[in-house]
């Protein structure tokens, strides 16, 4: 079975290709529209989001296909720009897709106990919340800053 996780992980982009980070959510709803089973769009507030400064929105995507399983990923918007997704896994999970991200991006950039965050591709496993992260571009400096603190 380890195996076929890190083979699917390895022959699949982590994120459907369709998937804009950096894109507002506009330009990502059909995406989403055909990667979710179901989504609910919850407005937050933005202060809980320090990448956001007027408005903070999560859609969250059950049936997302990751690992070759359905999933919940969290797509988040922070002033209509798609900064992040959040895609959780299971525990046991964990050994396997960090194995299987650095076999496709290299070593970690930094690793600790909580996390392995792999700058070079904007993309982090973490452990305490078992998920993977995707980040955008402008919200890289936010979290490899909160990264390397960590670490």
């Amino acid at each position: 079975m380890l195996h076929a996780i890190l083979t699917s992980i390895a022959l699949l982009s982590p994120l459907a290709p369709t998937v804009q980070l950096g894109g507002s959510e506009a330009a990502n709803a059909n995406t989403l529209q055909t990667l979710c089973a179901t989504q609910t769009r919850r407005e937050l507030d933005p202060a809980e989001l320090p990448l956001a400064q007027s408005s903070h929105v999560q859609i969250d995507c059950d049936g997302y296909v990751f690992m070759d399983t359905p999933r919940l990923a969290e797509f988040v918007f922070a002033d209509d720009r798609l900064t992040h997704v959040w895609v959780l896994v299971e525990a046991g999970e964990l050994d396997a897709l960090d194995a299987a991200f650095t076999d496709q991006y290299g070593a970690a950039t930094v690793r600790t106990d909580g996390f392995s965050a792999y700058f070079d591709a904007r993309a982090a496993v973490r452990r305490d919340v078992p998920e993977a992260l995707f980040y955008a571009p402008d919200a890289a400096p936010l979290f490899e800053a909160w990264f390397s603190s960590a670490g």
